[in-house]
């Protein structure tokens, strides 16, 4: 692929470096930086091992979105990030910026939607490969075939464990749960997520979710079947959760409606505004050493003058 488009869920490994580093990493005028040194050792370390050819960051925007709208409940019970996350935002939008790789948020969707819209506008160039960045399995939802992987960077916790970091093709996605990729939002619809509190249907679990996804094949074939031939469903699970699908069928579908990555958000990808080499490098060195981040440098990725200069001796 001569095109190998990185796309970043910002908060989601902000939320992660956060986490990860501790709180007592400061800029030299006292600055928390945790967070911004993590994120910004990630992005690093992704460039490192992935290679990108080009690079975007989606964002949050903190606003309701169209599900809060849908379900008054979505991630109503989510506690609020911790003001020395908040505190940390705009200085990793900062470090982003001066890479100047393009960064979005739109109102009324969250990253991953917008990740979603970008992975599929990228892949219509057949000489394209996508991979998303991020810590949230919702985007595996997104996997197609060696044209969209994701990649979950290593989690190291404050006590020092650590597991690495885990690249998802669809071999790999269905060797874990099972089922294929696109399959996942309907296993979700049933069985709920009770991190952003989406209902599913109630008394259905995992296991239950899974036989019956991995049977029919997904959710509007399940309930074909139940209305057609509700006897294969009992034979499968039992009159009790066969039971439980016909009374928790409005919430299945208004589970997978929250559930499901939007496609069709309104952004636009520019190849030539992601280009990774397109930045100025004394603006980042700057940056980073007034942050104290000088491990990092050795780290940035080659600019236009370095990609130049490769190329009249190769």
């Amino acid at each position: 692929m001569s095109k190998r488009l990185v796309l970043v869920d910002g908060m989601a490994i902000l939320h992660r470096a956060y986490h990860a580093y501790p709180l007592s990493l400061t800029a030299p005028d006292g600055e928390l930086t945790n967070a911004v040194y993590g994120f910004t050792t990630i992005l690093m370390t992704v460039i490192e091992k992935l290679k990108p050819s080009h690079v975007v960051v989606a964002w949050d925007v903190g606003k309701p979105t169209f599900r809060h709208k849908e379900y008054k409940g979505y991630k109503a019970r989510r506690e609020k990030p911790d003001d020395e996350l908040i505190g940390q935002i705009g200085r990793t939008q900062e470090v982003v910026e001066v890479l100047n790789i393009p960064q979005f948020g739109v109102e009324g969707y969250e990253a991953d939607d917008v990740v979603g819209t970008l992975s599929r506008q990228a892949i219509k160039d057949i000489e394209s490969e996508v991979i998303i960045v991020t810590g949230d399995r919702d985007a595996l939802q997104l996997v197609r075939e060696e044209k969209v992987r994701v990649w979950m960077p290593a989690a190291p916790s404050r006590q020092g464990q650590s597991r690495g970091p885990m690249l998802y093709d669809r071999e790999a996605v269905v060797a874990k749960y099972g089922m294929r990729p696109e399959q996942l939002v309907d296993l979700k619809a049933l069985m709920g997520d009770s991190s952003d509190d989406i209902p599913g249907i109630k008394g259905i679990g995992e296991k239950t979710a899974s036989k019956l996804i991995i049977e029919f094949g997904g959710l509007d074939e399940l309930y074909q079947v139940l209305k057609k031939d509700r006897n294969r469903v009992v034979e499968l699970v039992g009159e009790r959760f066969t039971r439980m699908l016909e009374e928790g069928e409005k919430d299945a579908y208004m589970s997978r409606k929250l559930g499901k990555i939007v496609l069709e958000v309104p952004v636009k990808l520019s190849w030539e505004k992601c280009k990774l080499s397109n930045y100025d490098r004394k603006r980042v060195v700057e940056l980073f050493e007034k942050l104290a981040f000088r491990s990092l440098i050795d780290k940035l990725p080659n600019d236009e003058w370095d990609e130049n200069l490769e190329g009249l001796f190769s």
